[in-house]
């Protein structure tokens, strides 16, 4: 899908768990004690198998699923079904105990066959892991057979029935949409990762086991519904006459597909239109695609610009990958409800509506970027994740951190002119730091021993860190070696399952460089959490001839090390070091390795330097800081535009405020970085500058008198470009100035503080303008600007909020998802707390729209009411639970909203709340550990940095 205690990674695929420790030679004993194990047991006769195989969470290594042959019945009126799987399997060693997943189903009569003896075998019983054990939570359906059967293909058959979820938006689910006209439509969808599969039908739920799939699905609907409206589609085409229509029910049988992950499997019954095109390769061979949305024009009309680009990425991504398509088409559906982002279903992927729907008049350049980096990173994971595969979610990297980073080439084939690429140092890498350098961040390979944990794992390490070190890895292995090991790696797995280390072997097979080893380096940056900040100290000759640069590593953390953490290398990381100096500032120098083992690093330059800055063009995963004089010369550089890559001024405020954060570098200092700002046009600098100072500014906000100075120099900062940016664009722009503009006039109205400043009395007449008449006329008058005008309309509200009540309606009457989201973010910044609890009550109805939880995450991260968020999460604990603790992507935003405290007060009632939640907590529980370790830091950081913030400000 697209979208926070150290322990070492699992890297055998065998379910008796190998574990590596430093080197690469510890996997491999592992895993060859593995075999040795399953070879002494397969030898030793009938007698002897695993007697209690469920009790690992791990399905049995001996048993392979090869085909599913399923049948599913639907109820259109009941919201349940009824179906029959049949799976083929492989047994590869003796047992007696045929294991297989279920959840929340009922399963009826159950039979076993021998194929290989074409013999029926007889059951002796079956039960759950839970009936055996009520501890265990492995959802294991065993069934006994009477005898010990050895090596040979089986075949299970089993009865079931289940329940369409209408709560929850996992499993098997129903989603719906008020059609023009007021009539209430349903589609009833899936989304199985990581382990959801096994609600809805019985089936090897995990990603190592691949199987071929042949479904027929059988709807029946209710007599008032036109039945000729619905279809069926999944991952393959229908066989020729697959789709039968008769009377009120419709069936639709599909063709095999090929062998996937059961998470991966996708069907949807709708009453959606597909826009439909063709991507032809040179060779005139095609793959059919579709985009499925509401059957309105608006929706239909929206469908376009997914269909254009999924052209251009498919045809770059076969060329990156060296790999076609394998599918003969390939579909996409935007369902109006969905948990996250999209997920990468083969051959159907799942999006909610405004991550693949862009309206050209209406939709807004941002949205249109979203969309774009969507279908990249979805339709990276047809090749990197779908046809080779983690052998067990511990890696969940290797597809979620390898799709992330693939999904910018997808974009730049896709926009060429976008300049993506200098999008990726804020977009990822920024973003992992600052979830990484939490003391209660994980490994980015982390062993994983519950459904919850598996769920957990979906965040920004696996997915921004992940994309972040493959980045940095392309970068010090170089374009065309790490092209090479990737060619590899699908040579070798292409269609099976990998571990991380299987990805490092086929890199270092390219390698180049015979000082360097992949997997070596890597595994310092996969196998312990966080990152390094490298000392470089310049030493000049006494003749002034040469610089020695000193460079030294030490882990970045914001916080206290926690005490059980600990690393089997010592937090020390093989860093490649690169660096800008005076008289070549448009080029960098070729890399220089620091290792664990070495205390110092020493570089040998020709004359006396005042300045380095280290990290060329920000490629790498570490901070870098320098002695004062240093940085005040390179404060110095910034003003007269003597470093010019974006990348590079980026890199050097985050740099400079994570120091100041940790108290390696006083804030003064990092502040005096963005005097410079004014100054500033690059879209991308700008932004990193504001967010730093916008996030020093949320930390003084009980000082009124530093406050205003803080606004001031906000407003002052941003006022040179409100007459460049304009209101409006033109065509021929690039994707950076609509950003631009929006960035620039929304902080802008909001720092200026003056409800006759002529920028705010424009934004609040544009929007009294569109509230009147909101046509799509006016809408795409607006549309880059949208986000600045709504939510100015709510900062300067008048006393009755009539503002706000307009926006309410106008939220209410949108049926598009991205406006929804819009209007929500901008109503939650009303100071009317009153009614703020009162939008947030009512988003448990029904009938209101929107994302339930939005509403309350809104008022915490757009309005900032950290104390009304607070008091509704402990209000309405239970309706979230109930609706989102299986979804992490929902439950860990709503239980981390509470990080921002900064009392020990306030770090004892949150623990004691979430102790008391321990039941119904769900995927909520890694997130919510973390809120607590981000307050104990917020503790730390006030008492040390919170008066020389105020300081700086109050003197400007």
């Amino acid at each position: 899908p697209h979208f926070v205690p150290i322990c070492k990674a699992v890297v055998s695929t065998q379910s008796t768990g190998g574990r590596i420790g430093i080197g690469v030679g510890v996997a491999m004993v592992a895993l060859i004690s593995v075999i040795v194990v399953i070879a002494v047991a397969t030898k030793g006769g009938e007698a002897e198998y695993n007697k209690e195989p469920w009790l690992n969470i791990r399905l049995p290594d001996n048993i392979r699923a090869d085909k599913y042959r399923m049948q599913l019945n639907l109820d259109w009126e009941k919201w349940n079904y009824t179906g029959v799987q049949e799976v083929t399997m492989n047994v590869t060693a003796n047992t007696k105990f045929f294991i297989i997943h279920s959840s929340g189903l009922t399963l009826g009569k159950t039979s076993l066959f021998d194929i290989t003896n074409n013999a029926s075998l007889a059951i002796l019983r079956t039960f759950t892991d839970a009936e055996e054990d009520a501890k265990l939570k492995h959802d294991f359906y065993i069934v006994e057979s009477e005898k010990v059967v050895g090596e040979g293909q089986y075949k299970m058959t089993i009865d079931f029935a289940g329940t369409v979820q209408t709560d929850k938006l996992v499993g098997m689910y129903r989603s719906g949409y008020t059609r023009e006209g007021g009539s209430e439509i349903y589609q009833v969808s899936t989304d199985f990762e990581p382990v959801d599969a096994r609600t809805a039908f019985p089936c090897f739920d995990e990603p190592a086991q691949k199987a071929k799939w042949e479904t027929t699905i059988s709807v029946t609907f209710p007599d008032e519904i036109n039945v000729t409206e619905y279809s069926i589609v999944s991952n393959m085409p229908l066989k020729d006459g697959g789709e039968k229509k008769s009377g009120s029910t419709i069936t639709a049988s599909f063709q095999e597909s090929v062998a996937m992950s059961t998470y991966l499997v996708c069907f949807a019954v709708s009453d959606f239109v597909s826009t439909t095109g063709v991507y032809k390769r040179d060779d005139d061979t095609e793959v059919n695609l579709g985009v499925l949305t509401r059957r309105e024009q608006d929706f239909q009309d929206s469908a376009a610009y997914a269909l254009k680009v999924t052209q251009d990425i498919l045809k770059e991504y076969e060329k990156f990958y060296k790999v076609r398509y394998p599918l003969p088409k390939l579909d996409q559906i935007a369902l109006p409800d969905f948990n996250s982002g999209a997920m990468e279903n083969w051959g159907l992927i799942t999006y909610r509506e405004s991550s693949l729907l862009y309206n050209s008049k209406t939709s807004s350049k941002n949205e249109k970027q979203r969309v774009c980096a969507v279908i990249a990173h979805e339709v990276a994971h047809q090749w990197f994740g779908n046809i080779v595969t983690m052998a067990w979610w511990n890696d969940l990297w290797l597809n979620e951190g390898f799709a992330s980073f693939v999904e910018y080439y997808g974009i730049d084939a896709a926009e060429k002119d976008w300049g993506i690429l200098n999008f990726f140092y804020d977009d990822e890498m920024v973003t992992a730091m600052n979830a990484d350098s939490s003391p209660s961040s994980h490994p980015i390979s982390v062993s994983v021993e519950s459904p919850d944990e598996l769920s957990g794992l979906f965040d920004t390490i696996s997915y921004r860190k992940g994309s972040s070190i493959n980045y940095m890895m392309l970068n010090f292995m170089g374009e065309d070696a790490f092209a090479s090991g990737l060619e590899t790696y699908f040579e070798r797995y292409k269609w099976g399952n990998t571990a991380m280390v299987d990805l490092f072997d086929a890199m270092q097979s390219a390698n180049t460089n015979s000082k360097i080893n992949i997997t070596e380096i890597m595994l310092t940056w996969t196998l312990q959490m966080g990152f390094p900040y490298v000392d470089v100290v310049l030493q000049p000759s006494k003749d002034g001839s040469k610089t020695t640069i000193k460079l030294t590593q030490s882990r970045f953390l914001k916080g206290d090390q926690l005490p059980d953490d600990v690393s089997d290398f010592g937090y020390k990381w093989h860093i490649p070091f690169t660096y800008l100096k005076e008289g070549s500032a448009d080029s960098y120098s070729n890399v220089t390795w620091l290792t664990p083992e070495k205390d110092e690093t020493l570089i040998e330059e020709e004359g006396d330097l005042d300045w380095i800055k280290g990290n060329g063009n920000g490629n790498f995963y570490y901070i870098t800081n320098y002695e004062k004089p240093v940085w005040q010369e390179l404060s110095k550089k910034l003003s007269a535009g003597s470093i010019q890559a974006p990348t590079d001024k980026s890199s050097l405020i985050y740099d400079a405020f994570s120091l100041a954060e940790i108290g390696k570098l006083d804030y003064g200092t990092a502040l005096d970085l963005t005097r410079y700002g004014i100054n500033e046009t690059e879209y991308t600098v700008l932004s990193r500058i504001l967010n730093n100072v916008l996030s020093a500014g949320n930390t003084i906000q009980g000082d009124k008198d530093a406050m205003q100075k803080f606004w001031s120099y906000v407003a002052s900062m941003l006022k040179p470009r409100i007459a460049e940016v304009g209101w409006t664009g033109n065509a021929s722009e690039s994707i950076t100035m609509p950003k631009l503009r929006d960035m620039v006039i929304r902080n802008y109205c909001r720092a200026v503080a003056n409800k006759t400043d002529p920028v705010v009395v424009e934004a609040l007449e544009k929007f009294n303008k569109f509230a009147d008449d909101p046509s799509k006329d006016n809408k795409a008058e607006i549309a880059d600007v949208f986000v600045s005008i709504t939510r100015t309309a709510i900062i300067y509200d008048n006393e009755t909020d009539t503002n706000w009540h307009k926006m309410w309606d106008l939220l209410q009457n949108s049926e598009w998802e991205a406006d929804q989201k819009n209007y929500m973010a901008a109503l939650a910044r009303s100071t009317n707390t009153t009614l703020l609890e009162w939008m947030v009550e009512r988003s448990f109805d029904d009938n209101v729209r929107g994302d339930t939880w939005r509403y309350l995450y809104y008022v915490h991260v757009y309005g900032r009411q950290y104390d009304l968020s607070w008091k509704l999460l402990k209000k309405h604990w239970d309706k979230y639970a109930k609706k989102y603790n299986t979804s992490s992507f929902t439950m860990g935003y709503l239980t981390g909203m509470p990080g921002v405290f900064e009392t020990t007060d306030m770090l004892n009632t949150v623990k004691e709340f979430f102790d008391s939640k321990s039941d119904n907590i769900g995927t909520g529980l890694k997130a919510s550990k973390e809120a607590l370790t981000e307050i104990q830091s917020n503790i730390k950081w006030r008492s040390k940095n919170a008066d020389a913030v105020k300081t700086w400000f109050a003197n400007l």
